[in-house]
């Protein structure tokens, strides 16, 4: 009789549910700093044994200061893809090792506040200017592998952190300068990389124990 066997001659079965949370990194970095804003909702549905589908839904306001650049980025942005739990729980616990992947996309704009250009005619040798240029319709596409460990702090409640890193697919990029920060994305590298964290708490809704 294997481990699965003896859990089930025991009467032990497990919740097939959807749990949905909410990114409290997000609120946290907002206190912080001040200008900054964004929100993101989360979901997965367990569809097998350790399989589980997944999605996050955002909205980010980030304000952006480079040494030559300075803009605003707003957009939404959503993440479809899947998770696999690689740990064996003991007899009752439900927590996770888990590994995943998504797909992701964002519909942002990007407005250009401030460029500092090289001017030979100034003592300084550069100039601040404010062209105030607004730059709508841009979207992207990426691919990211998640890495996160899940626990159970109370019955269906769940604290959850990840590590995700990214890699973009394509993107539209506004006319002089390149996207160095895409909603959902967050900030680009110069390999079209990208490097995430969250924590997020979630609540189980429960539709059937097998």
């Amino acid at each position: 009789m294997n481990a699965q066997e003896k859990k089930d001659s025991l009467g032990y079965k497990q919740s097939y549910g959807l749990r949905l949370g909410i990114d409290i990194s997000r609120p946290l970095i907002q206190t912080i700093q001040k200008e900054d804003l964004g929100i993101e909702l989360t979901g997965d549905y367990r569809v097998a044994k350790d399989w589980y589908a997944a999605v996050e839904l955002g909205y980010e306001s980030e304000p952006v200061e480079e040494d030559y650049l300075k803009f605003q980025t707003k957009g939404s942005y959503f993440k479809v893809g899947f998770n696999y739990n690689a740990y064996e729980n003991w007899q009752g616990m439900n927590n996770e090792v888990y590994f995943g992947m998504r797909y992701g996309f964002s519909s942002f704009s990007q407005e250009l506040q401030e460029v500092t250009v090289l001017d030979l005619d100034n003592y300084f040798g550069t100039q601040v200017e404010s062209p105030n240029a607004l730059y709508e319709g841009l979207n992207a596409h990426w691919l990211e592998i998640h890495f996160g460990l899940k626990v159970a702090l109370f019955n269906n409640l769940f604290l959850t952190t990840s590590i995700q890193f990214k890699k973009l697919l394509s993107e539209q990029e506004p006319d002089g300068f390149a996207n160095l920060y895409i909603p959902g994305f967050q900030r680009v590298y110069l390999n079209k990389g990208g490097i995430g964290f969250n924590y997020t708490i979630a609540y189980l809704i429960p539709f059937k124990n097998k």
